[in-house]
């Protein structure tokens, strides 16, 4: 009986380290990228084979009107309360002229780049500082009646 025991605390354990894994974005699998044709493509026929962007640039291509569509997949790995791992990615680039042709198309696969760590420091603001001299002392002289017009 003792033995049973131990052996489902095992499992609890083992199982609690097996890792999950999550999929966001759009799936590689069923699109077919290769439909899409340097400039011939348009807007349209974009949104027909790989829907609609992940994101869009919030620029426009230095020097043009062109705008830049981002369709992107990343596959993660989570084992127990570790931070998320990225596994897989893949990251598709359309760049759209002003008149909406395809003028070129990207395709970067694999996790590439490095991960941006926000910075814990602060910077000093002016402006109203508070001090207990002044939360006590400031009211006087103040009407204790509202404004009247």
């Amino acid at each position: 009986m003792r033995s049973y025991f131990w052996l489902g605390m095992l499992i609890l354990i083992l199982a609690g380290c097996y890792p999950t894994i999550d999929h966001r974005g759009f799936n590689p699998e069923e699109i077919q990228v290769d439909k899409i044709k340097v400039d011939v493509s348009t807007q349209e026929t974009v949104q027909d084979v790989l829907g609609s962007p992940s994101t869009t640039s919030l620029f426009p291509v230095e020097g043009k009107k062109w705008s830049n569509w981002y369709y992107i997949y990343r596959k993660t790995e989570t084992t127990s309360f570790f931070m998320p791992k990225v596994v897989d990615q893949l990251i598709i680039k359309v760049v759209l002229d002003e008149k909406g042709i395809v003028r070129e198309l990207e395709q970067q696969k694999g996790v590439q780049g490095e991960e941006v760590k926000v910075s814990k420091e602060r910077t000093p603001t002016t402006g109203y500082e508070s001090s207990v001299m002044r939360d006590v002392f400031g009211g006087f002289g103040k009407s204790l009646e509202p404004n009247k017009k």
